[in-house]
């Protein structure tokens, strides 16, 4: 149970960097592909980059985390 619980939390914290470091990389290739023409370039980076991260980041987050991270055994000493 638990370890849902920690690949729902790495899923969430994906989430939100993928979203923001997507969002700003793609702004940025596209203001310098295109040019910085009424920021339409850097806007078009941020629609297209906050769906695709946060859907990147959320996968990758929740998978990461269910097959590297196992909770330890309960290890108790024998009487």
């Amino acid at each position: 149970m638990i370890r849902w619980l920690v690949a729902l939390l790495a899923a969430l914290v994906g989430a939100g960097m993928g979203t923001g470091l997507t969002a700003m990389g793609l702004a940025i290739l596209f203001t310098a592909i295109w040019g910085p023409f009424e920021g339409s370039a850097a806007m078009g980076g941020v629609t297209v980059g906050l769906p695709l991260g946060g859907l990147l980041g959320l996968g990758l987050g929740a998978s990461l985390a269910l097959r590297f991270w196992k909770p330890r055994p309960d290890v108790r000493p024998q009487a």
